[in-house]
């Protein structure tokens, strides 16, 4: 894996498994787990598809942009679908998972720290 991939799962890992820890003083470790794969599956598809879009960009710079705009709508519906599939299909407890996923979003903050772009 590479250098510039390593860090936010790295990041959002250790943020998740923090979340994980603390739900599981509660009895709630398994929704969180669950909170903290929707996480793993966002950033992953955020870094493969910054990594196509600079490769894209390259050569036609619309392309890439393209491909993210693509990546948004894309992440946009499976996220959903991933929420629904453990919130309605699991009976997950909803806290447990939306806490999780979103303090690892939260994460990519520390991900962006010294970029002057999104892409750097």
């Amino acid at each position: 894996m590479q250098t510039n991939l390593r860090r936010p799962f790295l990041v959002q890992g250790v943020l998740g498994l923090v979340a994980v820890v603390g739900f599981a003083i509660y009895g709630q470790w398994v929704p969180a787990v669950y909170g903290m794969f929707i996480g793993f599956v966002n950033v992953g598809l955020l870094a493969l598809t910054f990594n196509k879009a600079n490769a894209s960009a390259a050569e036609d710079p619309k392309s890439g942009i393209l491909i993210l705009y693509m990546s948004a709508v894309i992440r946009f519906v499976l996220l959903a679908v991933l929420f629904v599939i453990g919130l309605a299909l699991l009976k997950f407890d909803p806290l447990a998972v939306v806490i999780t996923f979103v303090v690892m979003t939260l994460g990519q903050m520390f991900n962006l720290q010294g970029k002057r772009r999104l892409t750097d």
